[in-house]
């Protein structure tokens, strides 16, 4: 039998410990953080609502709303919470996941497109009227269905190199998307070319195309709220309204308009039906 834990948290955290898996439920408000962690189990973060980085040592991960993330077992992360976020975390021991071999990304950090099948499975497994042998099966299928998955682009590189990290980390959390090489590049006591050479080698791609993405990944936490088109724009530094448009829809597959659209169905429908168990 699960055994249930924190009952005294019911509105805020519920854990069900079924063995070789387990479950959390979770409320985080906004700005919440946690700092540093790791877990000796595998783990799939879903979130129902609300958009939260997951970063780890050499990558930021944005998991959106109706949208998971697979973490591996004793992988470093931190959590930082943009706006009130609902989690449902399911937990897997080692020797489960290994009885998944086709799940061929296991080992590794990434998000996950989750289908149909994974929402109602993740949902299904909260759900106390279904028996534990339902539940058990349930699991497997889950892992089986992750291993068909495909990634999500929500990931962004961060350099391993303190002094680049100690530069760039500011500019992510205060928007300061004007700066210019030469800046950073006198921040870090390099010239241009030598600061270009070091960021390109470290992060894998050049300072031009990290930027970019990085824009786009925290534009998805402003279409969150109510800000218009132009002005989020205007905020991330784009030329033009259009330009940021053309941008979004190159790396997520529809236009900023489209993607708050389906934000607000998917929370909606959260937020009027399922409750935490």
């Amino acid at each position: 039998m699960p055994t249930r834990q924190n009952t005294s948290l019911t509105r805020q955290e519920i854990r069900l410990n079924h063995g070789a898996w387990s479950l959390l439920s979770k409320h985080y408000s906004q700005g919440s953080r946690r700092p540093v962690h790791q877990h000796t189990t595998a783990q799939l973060v879903f979130s129902t609502q609300g958009i939260m980085p997951v970063e780890t040592t050499s990558r930021r991960w944005t998991v959106l709303p109706q949208r998971a993330l697979w973490v591996p077992p004793a992988q470093d992360h931190a959590i930082e919470v943009f706006s009130a976020t609902e989690l449902r975390t399911v937990y897997f021991n080692a020797d489960l996941v290994a009885q998944c071999p086709e799940f061929a990304n296991q080992a590794d950090v990434h998000a996950v497109e989750t289908s149909a099948l994974i929402k109602q499975l993740v949902l299904g497994l909260f759900d106390p009227n279904h028996k534990s042998t339902t539940q058990q099966h349930m699991v497997m299928l889950l892992l089986h269905a992750l291993g068909e998955a495909v990634c999500a682009p929500t990931d962004l590189p961060l350099p391993r190199d303190p002094s680049l990290r100690s530069i760039l980390l500011p500019l992510l959390e205060r928007h300061q998307w004007q700066q210019s090489v030469d800046h950073l590049a006198t921040e870090a006591a390099l010239s241009p070319r030598t600061f270009t050479r070091h960021f390109t080698a470290d992060v894998g791609m050049n300072y031009r195309a990290w930027r970019q993405k990085a824009r786009l990944l925290a534009s998805l936490n402003l279409l969150a709220g109510d800000i218009p088109i132009k002005a989020i724009a205007t905020r991330l530094c784009f030329a033009s309204s259009s330009a940021y448009v053309s941008a979004f829809r190159g790396m997520f597959g529809c236009t900023p308009e489209v993607f708050r659209k389906n934000h607000e169905s998917e929370t909606g429908v959260r937020r009027a039906g399922l409750a935490p168990p």
